[in-house]
């Protein structure tokens, strides 16, 4: 696979996800069910347009035919590599909290103030169950799919490790563009989670570790516990910028001792 393949398969994907969305918009409204249940409805139509449009791309470009149990392949994981997979978890949290918080050091560093209310919880609602749905299941299983095994995989066979994990981790950082404080944080996981996969030989191992991120990331969203706050009353101060750094260490340091392959599926993966 081409890289300019690898972005307009991303690209059609956004489409259909997209045009999904607003289909399932339109009947809503259509049929009046705007009312007292929109939140509810709202957050079934993100979930099942989210698995609309990863399922018809698989269906059509996916060759030979797409089977998720068979992509999946829950038999032997390795436990012993889950530990490995919640210390990379705990080293990205700390090393994406300046990416999360650029307004604030802008806002700092020109006004010498910034806005320290973290969390916009507003309480279990319908919408928080579908999101989180949608977050912890759905996201983690037909992303990694999608970006890593099918992707990552597929660009490996003309393309050098290196162009391979970026390309495909660019990819991955696009379909979160709505969000843009999260676009380098998601840039960053594809690039581990590619590694990961190409390390292991195992999608499983990837989509537990985007399991777990985005377990660490709800969990701080809706209880906003003391650590995420307690980063905030630093200041931007020198410990402030050194758990960025020890951030960066214990992902580098972690996703380098997991266990290497040679291989990639039935292509050898290049090292170049």
């Amino acid at each position: 696979m081409t890289v300019l393949k690898a972005i307009l398969l991303t690209l059609f994907l956004i489409l259909v996800f997209t045009i999904t969305q607003l289909a399932f918009g339109l009947l809503v409204y259509k049929t009046e069910l705007v009312s007292e249940s929109y939140q509810i409805h709202y957050g079934i139509t993100i979930g099942l347009s989210f698995i609309i449009g990863y399922l018809v791309t698989f269906r059509i470009f996916w060759k030979p035919s797409f089977r998720i149990n068979k992509s999946l392949n829950l038999k032997k994981i390795d436990f012993k590599l889950i530990p490995y997979l919640i210390l990379i978890v705990i080293g990205l949290q700390l090393l994406d909290r300046p990416f999360w918080d650029l307004e604030r050091i802008w806002n700092f560093i020109n006004y010498s103030e910034f806005q320290a209310d973290i969390s916009s919880f507003g309480g279990f609602r319908p919408a928080l169950l579908y999101n989180t749905i949608t977050i912890l299941i759905i996201s983690p299983i037909f992303e990694e799919l999608f970006f890593r095994k099918f992707l990552l995989q597929n660009l490996l066979q003309k393309n050098s490790k290196l162009i391979g994990i970026l390309f495909s981790s660019l990819c991955f950082a696009i379909i979160h563009i709505e969000t843009p404080l999260n676009l380098v944080p998601t840039f960053i996981f594809g690039i581990i989670s590619g590694l990961i996969f190409i390390k292991t030989n195992r999608i499983i191992y990837s989509i537990i570790l985007h399991f777990l991120v985005n377990l660490m990331v709800q969990i701080l969203y809706v209880f906003n516990l003391t650590f995420d706050r307690w980063l905030l009353t630093l200041d931007f101060n020198f410990i402030y910028w050194l758990m960025f750094l020890i951030g960066i260490g214990i992902t580098y340091f972690t996703t380098k001792k997991l266990p290497a392959t040679k291989y990639c599926g039935k292509k050898q993966v290049k090292t170049h």
